[in-house]
């Protein structure tokens, strides 16, 4: 025997399923072995225990009167096993949090900051996933979303709307050709991130419907918009919110005072499943974000 006097546990879990489904190749089925694998556990348990606990008549078995006392109190024993592996499942779950962010707030806005928020709870586990889909997974608890989902399980929460401001590096104002009109963004590399405003669109609003786009850059996200405009490689229209680091230590400026705002349906949008709040993590979350965003409006 071996500590708590318990016998090997893989034959007691062996034991169980040839007890219940009254026989060694039913059981090798469902555990995925072979039916002398099963009777090789089964032959070590009894001379664990000193003792027969089928009765073998050729390829029939059954239970006999010691193995059926013993199945009832392994299926006792193992119940109590799996109530208390689930308990102990169901409270590591309520310390952890998954959130689902679109790919450019996740990089650019969300990561510098979470770390604050790990501060706070250094107890809990949070993972981040960047997705562009508007739902949550089973594994998520909170989604934050460019628009709001068209979902009535989900419980959707504005959290901010943007700006869209012409963005540049001081670098290209000082080395590039002269930027000081909308006019002169004809002179100069416009990088398009495919987000929801688009440079034909702001140059239309401001008068320029006739001006030609002479040189343009397309890249995939705002966050690889914003590298670009860092480096010198041109002149972005990118959310203020997206760029509010670089924007805040001078990385980036904006050479006109126009500032474009985006409708209120293009808000970002905090998701999360009706009731979910009341797991703690997700409604610390939820406050610790609110105060997050309620600091950069104020700064």
């Amino acid at each position: 025997m071996t500590a708590f006097n318990l016998p090997p546990l893989n034959a007691i879990r062996v034991f169980e399923a040839a007890a219940r489904l009254g026989s060694f190749k039913a059981a090798a089925d469902e555990l995925n072995v072979t039916p002398s694998a099963v009777s090789h556990q089964i032959a070590n348990l009894e001379t664990v225990l000193n003792t027969p606990l089928f009765d073998r008549e050729g390829r029939r078995i059954s239970l006999n009167e010691i193995g059926e006392s013993y199945q009832r109190g392994i299926h006792d024993a193992l119940s109590r096993l799996s109530q208390a592996t689930q308990a102990v499942a169901s409270e590591t779950a309520q310390m952890a949090l998954t959130i689902h962010a679109a790919p450019s707030f996740a990089s650019k806005w969300l990561m510098p900051r979470i770390d604050d928020f790990l501060r706070e709870h250094p107890e809990w586990r949070v993972r981040v996933e960047a997705t562009t889909a508007q739902s949550l997974l089973s594994n998520a608890d909170i989604g934050i979303f460019y628009g709001a989902p068209a979902n009535p399980d989900l419980e959707v929460t504005p959290i901010f709307t943007e700006r869209m401001l012409v963005l540049c590096s001081p670098r290209l104002l000082k080395k590039g050709p002269r930027l000081k009109r909308p006019t002169d963004l004809a002179e100069h590399v416009l990088i398009d991130s495919r987000n929801r405003q688009q440079w034909a669109n702001w140059l239309s609003v401001h008068g320029i419907d006739s001006m030609t786009i002479r040189r343009e850059m397309s890249v995939g996200r705002s966050a690889m918009a914003i590298e670009a405009a860092i480096q010198g490689l041109g002149v972005i229209l990118e959310s203020d919110f997206l760029a509010a680091d670089e924007i805040a230590d001078g990385r980036l400026v904006t050479p006109f005072d126009d500032v474009e705002s985006a409708p209120p349906e293009d808000a970002y949008f905090l998701v999360r499943r009706h009731g979910s709040s009341v797991k703690r993590p997700v409604a610390s979350f939820v406050d610790w974000i609110e105060r997050e965003i309620s600091a950069v409006h104020q700064s």
